[in-house]
């Protein structure tokens, strides 16, 4: 069994080494092989694009696809995100990959800074609005998701408010695993 993650910071582990990221937890706890392919920085759109390679390289019995929180940096709108997050379920599904979605961690802002396009607070209530319309979206397609929007709290991140720390990977590691131990049963 081996799970392919697609994704950007929030699942390449940002800022910290690879063997505390929530995926590396995750393989331990689960016994299976888990790649990652979490790009910091990368946006929807990048992820489509390195999607069916992820696919032919790695040969996965599940993956996971979580990302978005760059493209609401940079003011795409939602439904732009979530039709490249539709893109890759229907590549897995068209190739009969049981595919899972991650709907990505809060956002603790500190400051006012900008973030590319959009002020921080912009970005708080951008994302709450696309965590609720992913959270629309699984349950009109009918896909399993692993919920990152709760249980995590300010002293699970990292300094920027956006990466979860060490505490953070764990928390998500357990949510990962708890969902995923049933949806992988053979």
């Amino acid at each position: 069994m081996k799970l392919a993650c697609m994704g950007d910071s929030l699942t390449n582990g940002h800022g910290l080494p690879s063997n505390i990221c929530w995926t590396t937890q995750l393989s331990k706890s689960l016994n299976i092989e888990v790649v990652n392919y979490g790009i910091s920085g990368d946006t929807s759109g990048g992820m489509v694009g390195r999607f069916n390679h992820m696919l032919l390289v790695e040969k996965p019995s599940h993956v996971f696809i979580m990302g978005g929180t760059n493209d609401l940096s940079f003011g795409l709108p939602d439904n732009i995100i979530l039709s490249n997050i539709k893109t890759m379920t229907r590549q897995a599904r068209h190739l009969g990959i049981p595919f899972i979605i991650g709907i990505p961690s809060t956002y603790y802002p500190n400051g006012d800074a900008k973030l590319y396009e959009i002020n921080v607070k912009e970005f708080g209530a951008r994302l709450k609005g696309y965590q609720y319309r992913l959270k629309e979206f699984v349950e009109i397609d009918q896909c399993p998701f692993i919920d990152f929007s709760e249980g995590l709290s300010k002293e699970d991140f990292l300094e920027d408010g956006i990466h979860p720390n060490e505490s953070g990977q764990k928390i998500m590691a357990a949510k990962a695993f708890e969902i995923l131990q049933r949806f992988l049963k053979p």
